[in-house]
């Protein structure tokens, strides 16, 4: 499941995660002199993001991997037990027209005018928050379709735990 989380994030993929922070020099000179790091990065230009449950999102990327569809950059924060997918960014009206609106335990989109806490390039160990799939491998970022289509698979298969 983990793609090479131990080698980091490559060149392409620090100049391009940073690229979404509000002060991408400093990102990247902070990511310099310590790359286990976290920044925020808006969302809405680069990227948007849906974020789920971390055994929904295990099993989507199961589903994706077994199925040879290129998957983009995935954080998982181990703490609050969820994953996000990177997904393009302006993504939201095709997601709720495939998947349905959520009812706060369902995902949560993140889109324009949103901000999602990423990983440092190379997360410490124990970090929390790690890269599942880093980005800087191929593709970025998930196609909406493709991880929404991944996702009710899941769902149906993982249904939510009863309130």
């Amino acid at each position: 499941m983990l793609q090479e989380q131990d080698a980091g994030v490559n060149r392409e993929g620090i100049a391009w995660i940073s690229a979404a922070t509000r002060d991408p020099r400093d990102t990247r000179y902070t990511w310099l002199t310590n790359p286990g790091a976290r920044r925020a990065a808006d969302t809405g230009r680069l990227f948007d993001a849906v974020v789920m449950r971390a055994e929904l999102g295990a099993a989507v990327l199961d589903l994706l991997t077994a199925a040879a569809e290129p998957t983009g950059a995935v954080i998982a924060e181990e703490h609050a037990g969820k994953w996000a997918y990177l997904v393009g960014p302006g993504s939201a009206e095709v997601w709720l027209a495939a998947v349905g609106p959520s009812d706060g335990t369902r995902y949560h989109y993140v889109g324009h005018g949103g901000c999602l806490t990423l990983p440092g390039p190379h997360p410490h160990p124990g970090s929390s928050m790690t890269w599942i799939v880093r980005p800087g491998l191929g593709t970025n970022l998930t196609c909406v379709t493709t991880l929404a289509a991944a996702y009710l698979h899941a769902e149906s298969a993982h249904p939510a735990p009863a309130a």
